[in-house]
């Protein structure tokens, strides 16, 4: 396990290639990262960096479209399509003290066709095709690569490798993604690219961009810098992880400032259970003096609080 500053890399190749031992030692290095840091870097993860530099360009184009296109496919209560500039306000974490809506815009999709569906849900721009065409491959990457690391996630928690399973069997009915553009633009004071806050998550997965402006809190309660590792993925534990085991695994704070001189676009995807899955103390992160710190949630109701404390469209009656 090497180290970026503070922030661990793990190499999933020997795991992912069915080295014996490889879960094994993938395992503690994920737990030492999660309960130390709620960050860490993966390579060897199995996406090419011809599919990730794929995503990229089309996020770019698609966020170069004129407003009046892109407002074709405005964001809806589903929180699908495309949200404008100053949409997001952070407000559910304890480290929220932006006074300014952040200066960020996103297009968010989830899967287009999950089973059974006959009728894609997302909102496409139509102008654009090759936009669909690549976002949604790349979408179905990030869940199967998400799917392979549940079992390091298990083992980590010192439970049976198949454990989470059954809680994302249909999990794809809460999974998103979100294409954003954070503009060069000065930001005011007080305002951010992104707002300081935690995700709402089981994990998210970030291809790393070139451009900087990701900042990570640590421990101490500093502001560091995601240093910038070409063709990997900076994986964190959210919210729902870690009201699962019970505070064990960190969902650290982070937020981003681009004030690089340059757009700067990212492609977070974030991964929860099925909507029904109980949000329960694992039976691992409890004890007599250790006792569940949270009431149980399910997946549904946790996420739906989430979004709609942080956008502002969940206040938009038009």
């Amino acid at each position: 396990m090497e180290n970026t500053d503070t922030i661990p890399v793990l190499d999933l190749g020997p795991y992912l290639t069915g080295v014996d031992g490889a879960l094994t030692l993938l395992a503690n290095e994920l737990r030492v990262a999660l309960e130390e840091v709620g960050f860490f870097y993966i390579v060897n993860h199995g996406v090419t960096l011809e599919q990730i530099d794929q995503a990229f360009d089309v996020t770019r184009s698609f966020h170069a479209l004129s407003l009046d296109d892109k407002l074709e496919i405005k964001i809806n209560l589903m929180n699908l399509g495309y949200m404008p500039d100053l949409g997001q306000k952070v407000t559910t974490s304890a480290v929220s003290d932006g006074d300014k809506p952040d200066r960020g815009a996103a297009f968010f999709m989830i899967r287009d066709r999950a089973p059974g569906m006959d009728v894609s849900p997302n909102q496409w721009p139509a102008i654009m095709p090759n936009f669909r065409q690549t976002l949604v491959p790349y979408f179905e990457s990030m869940m199967d690569l998400g799917m392979r690391m549940l079992p390091i996630f298990a083992q980590a928690l010192d439970l049976e490798e198949d454990y989470f399973e059954p809680f994302f069997d249909r999990h794809e009915a809460l999974c998103f993604q979100r294409a954003s553009h954070y503009p060069a633009d000065k930001l005011e004071p007080g305002q951010y690219s992104c707002g300081p806050h935690t995700d709402g998550s089981f994990l998210t997965l970030l291809a790393t961009t070139d451009v900087p402006g990701l900042e990570i809190l640590t421990v101490e309660n500093e502001w560091i810098k995601a240093p910038l590792w070409p063709g990997s993925f900076l994986v964190n534990s959210g919210d729902m992880l870690t009201r699962w085991s019970n505070g064990r695994f960190r969902s650290t704070a982070h937020r981003v400032i681009n004030d690089s001189g340059e757009d700067r676009y990212a492609i977070p995807f974030f991964m929860q259970p099925n909507p029904d899955a109980l949000l329960e103390c694992l039976p691992t992160c409890q004890s007599e003096t250790n006792p569940p710190k949270e009431e149980p949630i399910t997946c549904e109701a946790y996420l739906k609080w989430y979004l709609e404390n942080n956008f502002l469209h969940y206040g938009d009656d038009t």
